[in-house]
């Protein structure tokens, strides 16, 4: 069984396509899931300072119940 070149060659170019496009999907689907990660930390920190800033705010008003009662 003899394979010419020529006939060969078409395959090995789509072939060697294929494995370029799959590797250039998986490095940006890797982007993306390292983005989603990044935003999903960022949320957590944005509940905690809403948290903070809540009992900070609470704070201050008892503070200033403590002043307008002196």
């Amino acid at each position: 069984m003899n394979i010419d070149l020529k006939t060969a060659l078409p395959y090995l170019v789509l072939f060697g396509t294929m494995l370029m496009t799959w590797g250039m999907w998986s490095e940006r689907i890797q982007a993306v899931e390292v983005k989603a990660d990044s935003v999903t930390e960022m949320q957590q920190d944005i509940a905690v300072i809403k948290i903070q800033i809540a009992t900070m705010q609470q704070d201050i008003e008892e503070i200033k119940d403590i002043l307008r009662d002196k």
